[in-house]
């Protein structure tokens, strides 16, 4: 005999200042929503109803609308529809990190298929060396046309078709980060509060706009903004906006989601930054880490211009100036000096807690695609075969032995590829999985990767002391090269394409521990072959 369905109580409130009327209708009842005696927009109607059942809002004779706080969302012909789900339970956060964060960014299904099936690859990121994986976004959004994520139905719920039991996504995305959390891993995620993907074909999707249009900036003008680039930008100032975005962020707390990356952050701090000083505040009190994109295609706040010191910053100046300079582009050694530091320029002395200091992510070419295309927007430059290892080895340790958090997107350890796309938001392809086979291909990648965060875990990066191939630095335009000692590593990268002889500037006994080719040793100093950097490691007592 079958057990009788879970009944569930669900309440919805909506802001709809302008309705006549609110309603909620489900698989079993309809339910007439009242209007608050607060006399401010608000509406609300509870509903008991079979877990797992469809409900959907309409406002006055207008389309069926999602609810945007529901728990659960699938899309249907008819398009999206909220799901009546229990809250889901509350799952701890991971103990601290033993060393600080190393980063790599997945997508769910590129990466592993679904939730569970990352797990079944978290072994190979901690091998590499990482402690922290940062999922691409998991709140529903219709995957027909968006693969990367990034045009959200609702805030608060979990994408379901990431889950290998759909009505079951909020606990199998649990799993993932529980089992994170045993292998001593981090997990954060990427969320989008910035703008909605209503209206957007082939969705269907309606909610937000038709409940109250002014939760989106620049509707009451009749001019929408779209510094988003993607339409429908909100208005952080909105009060259900900001009621919306915490709740959502507590939801995904509760799972035990230990950080969340802010997509075009800068957006919301159009309203003088009372929302993103919410959010900080909101963090503190969860024990979790912030981590802002600070630009849009409005404004850019990159540096002192986000002035919230506890979160950290995607730090582009790193990316295009590290891909610049190992591309041989001159004038870039002073720059150089400024972002291995941690980018005191742009920062201040906090740069090493600050930055996030990247060359690849989602948006853009792979590391590997950086070797085998001229792109001048993306500082990219087809070094051949020969060195195409060397290269990329010689972005790593750039990476890897530099202040700040370093994050790299997943499969680059292993020179995944995506034949030159930079933009493959909306295929959901092979192009834009990760090929597995290629982690046997490039072991010896893998294992230089590993090896460099092995040993930037012995030797945190702090007190750089700079010199050029002598004690005096060449930040001359046609200078390519640079050398710098961070305790007990001596750096000497040469980016030119002729080979250079370095004095080693700081005394003592040293060894070489990694190179991307190799280098031969001369009386006080080594000869670094072109395009190619050499540590040294000076042996501790």
């Amino acid at each position: 005999m079958c057990p009788p369905p879970v009944r569930v109580a669900r309440l919805v409130r909506i802001h709809a200042p302008s309705a006549r009327q609110v309603c909620v209708t489900s698989a079993s009842a309809e339910v007439a929503a009242r209007r608050e005696s607060s006399g401010d927009g608000w509406w609300s109607a509870e509903f008991v109803a079979n877990d797992g059942d469809l409900y959907w809002v309409r406002v006055d004779d207008g389309p069926p609308l999602v609810d945007p706080g529901c728990l659960d969302l699938v899309i249907t012909p008819e398009g999206p529809r909220s799901v009546v789900r229990a809250p889901w339970a509350r799952h701890p956060r991971g103990a601290a990190l033993t060393a600080p964060p190393v980063v790599y960014e997945l997508h769910v299904k590129g990466f592993g298929g679904t939730y569970r099936g990352c797990i079944e690859r978290l072994d190979h990121v901690s091998s590499v060396g990482a402690n922290v994986i940062e999922l691409m976004p998991v709140h529903p959004f219709d995957d027909r046309d968006n693969y990367w994520g990034y045009m959200p139905l609702v805030w608060g719920a979990v994408h379901r078709d990431y889950a290998a039991e759909p009505d079951r996504a909020a606990e199998e995305l649990a799993e993932l980060v529980a089992t994170a959390h045993q292998r001593g891993l981090h997990v954060w995620i990427d969320v989008v509060f910035n703008h909605t993907g209503e209206d957007h074909p082939p969705t269907k999707a309606a909610g937000l706009r038709h409940m109250d249009p002014t939760v989106f900036r620049g509707v009451a003008a009749g001019h929408p903004t779209n510094d988003s680039g993607c339409g429908n930008d909100i208005d952080p100032a909105h009060p259900w906006v900001r009621e919306l975005v915490i709740e959502a962020l507590d939801r995904y707390a509760d799972l035990g989601v230990d950080g969340f990356r802010f997509d075009l952050a800068s957006l919301l701090t159009r309203d003088r930054g009372a929302l993103v000083s919410r959010i900080t505040e909101w963090a503190d009190t969860r024990g979790v880490a912030l981590i802002a994109e600070p630009w849009d295609m409005g404004g850019y706040q990159l540096g002192h211009g986000w002035p919230w010191p506890t979160w950290l910053q995607w730090n582009d100046r790193f990316r295009d100036q590290v891909r610049g300079f190992l591309r041989g582009e001159p004038g870039l050694v002073r720059a150089m000096r400024q972002r291995v530091q941690g980018s005191p320029d742009l920062f201040g002395p906090d740069g090493p807690v600050r930055s996030l200091n990247f060359i690849t992510a989602h948006d853009g070419l792979t590391l590997h695609d950086l070797t085998v295309t001229n792109d001048d927007r993306h500082h990219a430059w087809d070094c051949g075969p020969a060195l195409r290892l060397q290269q990329l080895q010689n972005y790593f340790a750039m990476l890897l032995l530099s202040a700040g958090t370093p994050m790299w997107v997943m499969g680059d350890e292993f020179a995944r590829t995506q034949h030159g796309h930079d933009n493959p938001y909306n295929v959901d392809a092979p192009l834009s999985w990760v090929d597995w086979g290629r982690a046997a291909e490039w072991t010896e990648l893998t294992e230089f990767v590993a090896a460099l965060v092995a040993l930037r875990t012995r030797h945190p990066m702090v007190q750089f002391r700079f010199h050029g191939t002598g004690p005096t630095i060449d930040e001359g335009w046609h200078s390519h090269s640079l050398a710098w000692q961070s305790g007990d590593l001596y750096v000497m990268v040469n980016a030119w394409w002729e080979p250079l002889t370095f004095a080693v500037q700081a005394p003592g006994e040293w060894a070489v521990a990694l190179s991307t080719a190799p280098a031969t040793a001369v009386a006080d100093g080594f000869t670094v072959a072109p395009r190619s950097i050499v540590i040294l490691e000076r042996p501790t007592p």
